[in-house]
């Protein structure tokens, strides 16, 4: 991985590119309806696919589609008859599809975009038939239309203007949520309100930095601020917590954190890692100092069970008590410690640096991914091997790390900020 400094510094030129090649129809953008349906796409939600499945491939799978990585495709040969169908679990409201072609800046893929809650009852909602894709970009081409209600979105293919091959490097799905976890909102008083928090506890503590006592869940959340552990400062909801702070039974070290809840906030959530549904957060995140051991963890997933414990752990390493300057980029957790042998150090971060990550699990495998400023993967951070759990959750906030039996000492904290937080399912 290339540091996030320098990703920075060419996140700029990146993002211009990419945005050139948002609007794929030969219409102008003078149109009043097409810019009409771009402002709308700007308030979508990227909805998670619970499988994807194709009536034939060559050897490159229909997942390949999803994987955030256009250097892979599914590919499948036939000018007609051929489709790949995207099944998001259950009937979510869409209104647009993006799609990367491979050799999409050589030639043109002719294809459909069909939709529906059942595969053999789908609608027409793109017809590229006969006009094709741009023929001018390898990246995500947009497709907007009106929204509609459907399970399944199935891309049906007819070839390219070079020959009968159809192959598609990725896919994304946009539409507006019912439920769940919604976009949080742009700012707010209370950690609660700016991050929206109606499906998240807080594993904190009661009392003063230097004499307090571990809540599991703090009551009231929706109304909670405290200047000493969890505020809101210029959009940032501050993480603070010190050394020899109280914390659970199970672990030596303290720790301001959130947990998963079930969508509604009632229960504990715990969910399976092991199955084609990709459970995923995605939060901005920002370390702005260090506790005498020089480790914060500021993202997780956990399992219930001792044995796997927390799966991973994204964390940083650097000086005692540091507050400015570069900082490790870790993996730490059953599957870099007992898969691996040790942590993993994955790239470098300044502290101060506002970074966007996604976290995910699916069949086993735990990703890491760097985003752009509009949410998009840009860069694969850590891949994991096989690490099976099935009962888990995300955890994100200040969780110190290496501070057991240290005493408290007001110059002996760590701070995490974030300024949003999404969990998908």
């Amino acid at each position: 991985m290339k540091t996030t400094k320098l990703f920075c510094h060419l996140l700029a030129i990146v993002s211009i590119g990419l945005l050139s090649n948002c609007t794929t129809e030969t219409e102008s953008l003078d149109d009043p309806s097409l810019i009409e349906q771009q402002n709308t796409l700007k308030a979508l939600t990227e909805l998670s696919v619970s499988s994807v499945s194709a009536n034939g491939d060559d050897g490159n799978v229909p997942a390949n589609t999803l994987d955030g990585n256009l250097n892979t495709r599914w590919s499948s040969n036939g000018a007609t008859g051929k489709y790949i169908t995207y099944d998001l679990g259950s009937s979510k409201k869409i209104s647009s599809v993006k799609l990367a072609w491979y050799k999409g800046n050589q030639r043109k893929a002719f294809f459909k975009i069909r939709v529906g809650n059942s595969t053999s009852s789908l609608s027409t909602v793109v017809d590229k038939k006969s006009s094709g894709s741009s023929g001018s970009t390898t990246q995500l081409e947009t497709y907007n239309f009106s929204e509609v209600s459907a399970r399944y979105v199935r891309i049906s293919c007819f070839g390219n203007s070079s020959n009968s091959w159809n192959s598609l490097t990725e896919t994304e799905i946009y539409g507006n949520t019912d439920g769940g976890n919604p976009p949080p909102p742009p700012s707010g008083n209370t950690p609660y309100d700016l991050l929206g928090l109606q499906n998240w506890k807080l594993n904190g503590l009661s009392g003063s930095p230097s004499n307090n006592d571990y809540v599991d869940a703090i009551p009231n959340l929706s109304n909670y601020t405290n200047n000493n552990w969890f505020f809101v400062e210029n959009n940032w909801a501050i993480f603070q917590v010190w050394a020899g702070s109280d914390t659970s039974s199970g672990s030596g070290n303290p720790r301001m954190e959130l947990r998963e809840l079930t969508a509604n906030g009632n229960n504990n959530i715990f969910w399976d890692g092991t199955t084609s549904k990709e459970h995923r957060m995605k939060w901005k995140v920002r370390v702005d100092r260090l506790p005498s051991s020089g480790k914060v963890c500021f993202g997780q997933i956990h399992d219930k069970t001792d044995f796997f414990d927390d799966v991973v752990r994204v964390q940083c390493q650097g000086s005692a008590n540091q507050t400015s300057g570069s900082v490790k980029l870790r993996i730490n957790g059953y599957v870099t410690e007992e898969l691996e042998g040790g942590g993993k150090t994955v790239g470098n971060f300044n502290l101060g640096e506002e970074l966007y990550f996604e976290l995910t699990y699916k069949n086993s495998i735990v990703k890491l991914y760097e985003l752009n400023s509009s949410g998009n993967r840009v860069n694969t951070i850590f891949t994991s091997q096989s690490a099976p759990a099935k009962q888990n959750y995300f955890k994100a906030g200040n969780y110190l790390q290496s501070m057991k039996g240290k005493s408290y000492k007001s110059s002996d904290y760590g701070r995490v900020a974030i300024n949003k937080l999404e969990v998908f399912h």
